[in-house]
């Protein structure tokens, strides 16, 4: 094979890793891209003119783990708040698929059973129905933020919380526990991992490192 065929191969191999590698910050990029291409081209199999699938995914990986979290470790408190925030966001999207799959269902058992809570039932599937994805993307918004140290997510996540705890009264208030249960269990769920989550983003631990992240920034 001629040099000149090489050369079009690792050109080609070339503008295929870089087009990954600009998954990862520009920082790092304007640091670290030419020696990580060339450790890529020389570990590369001969002939190789494409990246390889396995290959591209352990970049793409590390790129948005860079973009999203910090390269400072994280206490272990805040590691599981992200995760219980993450868990948030599915318990959310639970509760909403068992409103929508039991929609009919529980409605006809209300109204049969007392008209005059078929209403309140209504009201209820509605707010769910609507709540619930802004909710899940809230969720999805905290875990990031908290991950990375914005110290502003914390009291967003307080705020937040306590929203869902008047959200929660209002509706044991209208009795949905009689109408709802399945979809109370999982608003009892969603407040538990919401609860567990806010007390730990303000353990000693988590504090000096959202202060030592303050500083940096």
């Amino acid at each position: 094979m001629s040099e000149q065929v090489i050369s079009s191969e690792q050109a080609r191999l070339e503008r295929g890793y870089r087009r990954i590698l600009a998954c990862y910050p520009r920082s790092f990029r304007r640091d670290n891209e030419g020696e990580i291409l060339a450790v890529l081209l020389d570990t590369a199999e001969p002939g190789q003119v494409r990246v390889g699938l396995a290959e591209a995914w352990d970049l793409i990986r590390g790129g948005v783990r860079m973009r999203l979290w910090p390269a400072m470790p994280r206490p272990r408190a805040v590691r599981a708040a992200v995760t219980l925030m993450l868990a948030g966001a599915a318990a959310e999207l639970a509760a909403l698929l068992t409103v929508i799959a039991t929609l009919g269902s529980v409605r006809a058992a209300v109204a049969a059973r007392d008209t005059a809570a078929a209403h309140a039932l209504l009201v209820h599937q509605v707010a769910v129905m609507v709540g619930a994805p802004v909710a899940v993307g809230l969720w999805l918004w905290l875990a990031w933020a908290i991950g990375r140290g914005e110290d502003w997510a914390r009291l967003v996540s307080v705020a937040c919380f306590l929203l869902m705890s008047l959200s929660v009264i209002g509706v044991l208030a209208q009795d949905a526990v009689a109408f709802a249960p399945a979809s109370m269990i999982a608003a009892a769920v969603v407040w538990i991992l919401g609860l567990s989550s806010v007390a730990l983003i303000f353990t000693p631990a988590a504090g000096r490192y959202y202060r030592l992240r303050a500083v940096q920034q």
